[in-house]
């Protein structure tokens, strides 16, 4: 899963803001599982945050009180990390390491010394610039839980994905049926993916998940199963289990990198064309692991 650094020089203004402001945005997604960090390129290690940035980020939401800086070092240069700057001159410093595409520029001005305006204005500039920073880093606008304004773009999915695809009417009903989990990847106003489950009493069954052909292999599935699979953990259930073609190994692949393992067999369980599922199960704690 990626990782998201917020850089700039002394990591106790305008990056700490970001992370904290932006790990809050992530947070009504549902997605506290992506790593969020905040580094300086000239920071003076555990020195903590000025005041008037805690009273900043304070004001959108954001604790960053327990804050201490950090110098951004040769390890944070994974293959799944992201980097958003706060200046262009900060960018140049990690051009020589990071490639392009994975860098990204707020151009958010240095509020040090300022007042509690100046880092207002600041924490403002930031916020406003989150929904750039989550479409550079997952290329979606958000991951949304479903309303009726998706049922359209959820049908559509259904229609070009499946055989026998759900109906706008057994859509619709999710809507109201309060077991249901049914999550939305929204790009340009699209609904480009979807995941769909039912919450009884604990145990968790994914009835669909699916995104348009021409936006796979983006990452929006995983995103979207990590989503579920966040909540469920949010709301104590004892696993999380579905059914899949035995033949369709690239969502067996996504299954298991998300910690799924094959627990049984359905035979000719799917029709057009006639195969076994093979079902996956996620236990969410070594309790349940221990008791399957």
């Amino acid at each position: 899963m990626k990782t998201v650094y917020f850089i700039c020089t002394g990591n106790t203004c305008r990056s700490p803001m970001a992370e904290g402001l932006f790990r809050l945005y992530l947070h009504h997604m549902h997605m506290d599982f992506i790593t969020v960090k905040s580094a300086g390129l000239a920071a003076c290690c555990g020195a903590p945050p000025t005041d008037n940035a805690v009273k900043a980020a304070k004001t959108f939401g954001a604790d960053i009180s327990a804050h201490r800086a950090n110098s951004l070092t040769p390890y944070a240069f994974a293959d799944n990390a992201y980097f958003v700057c706060m200046t262009e001159s900060h960018a140049a410093v990690l051009c020589a390491y990071v490639p392009k595409e994975r860098l990204f520029v707020l151009n958010v001005p240095d509020p040090f010394s300022g007042d509690e305006t100046v880092y207002f204005a600041c924490a403002k500039t930031i916020f406003e610039k989150l929904p750039s920073v989550f479409r550079f880093v997952f290329g979606l606008d958000a991951i949304v839980k479903m309303q009726e304004e998706q049922v359209d773009g959820i049908v559509r999915i259904e229609t070009e994905c499946f055989a026998h695809p759900w109906t706008k009417q057994g859509v619709s009903e999710e809507l109201e049926n309060p077991t249901a989990r049914f999550f939305a990847a929204i790009k340009n106003d699209e609904v480009v993916g979807y995941i769909g489950a039912n919450n009884i009493a604990g145990e968790v069954y994914i009835t669909n998940i699916a995104v348009l052909p021409i936006y796979r292999k983006q990452g929006i599935g995983e995103l979207l199963l990590s989503v579920l699979l966040s909540v469920s953990e949010q709301e104590n259930a004892q696993f999380v289990t579905l059914e899949v073609r035995e033949s369709n190994q690239a969502a067996i692949l996504l299954y298991t990198k998300c910690g799924f393992t094959a627990v049984g067999r359905r035979t000719n369980f799917y029709r057009d064309p006639e195969e076994d599922a093979l079902i996956y199960t996620k236990y969410l704690n070594q309790r349940n692991e221990d008791t399957k």
